[in-house]
């Protein structure tokens, strides 16, 4: 059985009353089969630079979960300029990995993560309802596996990049954990003990249909682990919150964002899922979605641009292929992409409106404020 040996960060009387900074020591030592003598995780750390000052009710924080060979500083240094408005905070795995079934690494991850939610909750400066998880590729794994184990109700988002649900983590109509070590010649690795995770947390998934290394459609993969379908297992998650309507897939799916993205929405439940084309990364679309799922900083459209965006409106002129926008905020610029995601040019014709020299098919007109897209319209180009 996995014990506990020390936190070095020391979660004790003595640390409430503090601030976390940079300089804080988050790591921990804990001691299992692999490491009788105890092994310690080192945990990296980024605070705002915020002049001193901390947000009314403290800093939301985000823990970032690294892939398969990398590590917490990566991750800081990846998403600092992303999350500019979280505290950041990357524990490093074993192995440069973290325990789902198939890697060499038997460490008790979700317990190494789970107190140090505990740990950063008791900071004066972090808000304690505000924690979030974000995890790509095999730390995608151990967030979903988070979703489902951990109960810590200060845990009120959560992002899985490149890596949904897996077979070991929902099969029989229900989500499970491991009850003790993940062992692949266990039936479902260990994964046997049935949960019912919490229902209070947004979720987010990310997932690309070019993914060399988890399917999109769910099935085998190369890590050696069986996946199910990106967009049912959104479904599942959005149904366990509540979720009593149809699936949302294919063609359903609402395009957003340059390069193309396509969102896959149940509103009411919190639960998002975001298909791309980026292999097995992340493309400047669906980093952007992740900053606005995390609420990082201050959305820069005026309120009066978010008020009147449903006022716009697409016209078009079969006759001449061609179309117009009507009621568009004055500083809002327009882009029309294809299908792949790729920009068009445009141009005016005789009459005034807007035409693309491209194929007839469907292509997607965008109006954009700062670069963030405020509306998309779907276009039938007749040519």
């Amino acid at each position: 059985m996995r014990t506990l040996l020390l936190f070095l960060c020391m979660i004790s009387q003595m640390l409430y009353g503090q601030e976390l900074s940079n300089s804080s020591n988050l790591n921990q030592s804990y001691t299992w089969a692999q490491e009788p003598n105890g092994y310690d995780f080192q945990v990296a750390i980024n605070v705002p630079d915020n002049g001193g000052t901390v947000p009314e009710g403290g800093f939301p924080v985000c823990i970032l979960l690294h892939g398969n060979g990398g590590n917490g500083n990566q991750m800081v240094n990846q998403f600092s300029n992303i999350l500019s408005c979280h505290v950041l905070v990357a524990p490093t795995g074993y192995q440069n990995s973290w325990n789902i079934c198939q890697e060499g690494s038997d460490a008790p991850d979700t317990d190494l993560v789970g107190s140090l939610i505990d740990t950063l909750q008791s900071f004066t400066n972090v808000n304690p309802s505000k924690i979030r998880i974000l995890g790509s590729s095999n730390g995608a794994a151990l967030a979903n596996r988070l979703f489902i184990e951990n109960d810590n109700d200060g845990v009120d988002r959560i992002v899985a990049i490149v890596s949904q649900l897996n077979t070991y983590q929902y099969h029989d109509a229900a989500f499970y954990m491991p009850l003790d070590l993940t062992d692949n010649s266990l039936p479902n690795c260990g994964y046997n003990t049935m949960v019912n995770p919490s229902t209070t947390r947004a979720y987010l998934s990310i997932c690309n249909d070019n993914d060399p290394m988890i399917p999109y459609n769910g099935g085998s993969s190369p890590v050696g682990v069986d996946f199910l379908p990106a967009e049912e297992a959104a479904y599942i998650i959005a149904q366990h919150k509540g979720y009593s309507g149809s699936v949302i897939n294919g063609m359903m799916g609402s395009p957003i964002g340059v390069p193309l993205i396509f969102e896959y929405a149940y509103p009411e439940q919190e639960v998002y899922h975001i298909r791309g084309n980026a292999s097995h990364g992340t493309n400047d679309s669906q980093l952007e979605y992740v900053k606005s799922f995390l609420e990082d900083c201050t959305f820069p459209l005026s309120s009066e641009d978010l008020l009147n965006h449903e006022a716009i409106q697409l016209v078009t002129n079969a006759e001449n292929s061609s179309f117009r926008l009507t009621n568009l905020p004055e500083q809002a610029d327009i882009s029309v992409i294809n299908s792949l995601g790729q920009s068009c040019k445009i141009h005016k014709n005789q009459y005034g409106d807007l035409a693309i020299d491209e194929a007839a098919g469907i292509y997607y007109v965008q109006v954009l404020v700062n670069n963030h897209v405020l509306k998309i319209f779907p276009y039938l180009n007749e040519n």
